[in-house]
């Protein structure tokens, strides 16, 4: 690269410094060039290191840390307050509630405990009564809310959302 344009600097120094300096600012040019190179080379190896710990920066998804386990099927939490925002649950309502669902939890994780997975009989069996007794906690218009949240949940998970919120309302 530098032998390119060497011979055309050399004669325009020689006719800048007559003298025999041409030589020492040869020198010169060569080590602002070998500087600039090494500048260059050096942010190069700086931005893909710092690329290379950026992408470290997210942890993969794995194992959760010692001691927790991941949660299978619905989230107890997130139901309370989806259950409150919709039926407008009393603080009262929402603690026997939440005392339901950990109860339902409860027997969900006592079938799972023997290593095989419960039938959809015994799970629809176990859901059904954890309804009933919520049922029975409603006042009449909290009771239709319910009925068609649950209707509206069961669509959504026979779409295939899984157990998250129900799809916003469309207007039509």
């Amino acid at each position: 690269m530098i032998a390119a344009w060497r011979p055309f600097v050399s004669s325009r120094l020689a006719k800048i410094f007559p003298n025999g300096e041409e030589h020492r600012m040869r020198k010169r040019i060569d080590l602002k060039c070998m500087v600039s190179r090494r500048t260059m080379l050096l942010g190069a190896i700086l931005v893909a290191s710092t690329v290379g710990l950026w992408a470290q920066d997210t942890p993969p998804p794995g194992p959760p840390p010692d001691g927790q386990m991941r949660q299978r099927g619905p989230n107890p939490e997130r139901e309370i307050a989806q259950l409150t925002e919709a039926l407008s649950l009393t603080p009262d309502q929402q603690t026997q509630v939440k005392a339901l669902l950990a109860e339902r939890r409860a027997k969900v994780e006592a079938l799972r405990a023997n290593g095989e997975r419960p039938s959809r009989e015994q799970m629809q069996g176990i859901r059904m009564e954890t309804d009933a007794k919520i049922n029975a906690l409603l006042n009449d218009d909290q009771k239709t809310k319910y009925a068609a949240w649950e209707k509206e949940r069961m669509e959504h998970r026979r779409g295939g959302g899984g157990d998250g919120p129900p799809p916003p309302p469309q207007d039509e």
